[in-house]
């Protein structure tokens, strides 16, 4: 093994020989050390995974993208009435992930920009439809009226249809949706 040192002094502890026994390694402390060493290192392989399940609902949330493709702005071109689309919303909750179906309208805004309007009724939350012989849209449950460009005509919706923030990126018109408050004058956001 190794030396060991004699201390002239038999009976007193010297600062020599209290050195000496402290860096003294024995086989004992040295597997004692490299059993911790491994126990920490298979700690660490099986922990890293559970922790990045245990935080993925926050990653997702953070690194999720909220502009969904409507479709290729030459669809749009020759736009002189409200068009039906059909976008798919990936919404995740938890480790859960719902993708769902959402039909929006688009149309040319007063100054003949693209626009896209969602089809919920700000009044109670009904879905509208486009009704080409009248030119307007009209929500079936309590008859609110608007124009092809969102404006309120008639009925009892506090306010016209609510615009969704839209975007164009490489030629593909792209909206964010959202809902909004019913019932109210003024756009509030919910989520």
């Amino acid at each position: 093994m190794s030396e060991q040192y004699k201390c002239p002094q038999q009976n007193e502890e010297c600062a020599v020989c209290l050195a000496q026994k402290s860096a003294e390694i024995t086989r004992r402390s040295f597997f004692a050390s490299l059993l911790g060493a491994c126990a920490g290192l298979i700690v660490t392989i099986i922990g890293m995974p559970m922790f990045r399940y245990i935080l993925y609902p926050v990653q997702a949330v953070s690194r999720s993208d909220k502009w969904t493709e409507v479709g290729d702005v030459t669809e749009f071109d020759n736009l002189n009435t409200p068009v039906t689309k059909t976008i798919s919303l990936v919404q995740r909750d938890g480790w859960r992930e719902v993708v769902s179906n959402q039909s929006v309208f688009v149309s040319r805004s007063g100054n003949g920009m693209l626009q896209v309007l969602s089809p919920i009724c700000p009044h109670l939350g009904c879905s509208v439809a486009w009704h080409e012989n009248q030119n307007k849209f009209i929500c079936p449950c309590h008859g609110g009226q608007f124009a092809a460009d969102g404006k309120r005509l008639a009925g009892p919706p506090p306010r016209g249809l609510d615009t969704l923030d839209v975007q164009i990126k490489d030629g593909k018109l792209q909206v964010q949706f959202q809902y909004f408050r019913s019932n109210v004058p003024d756009r509030q956001l919910l989520s």
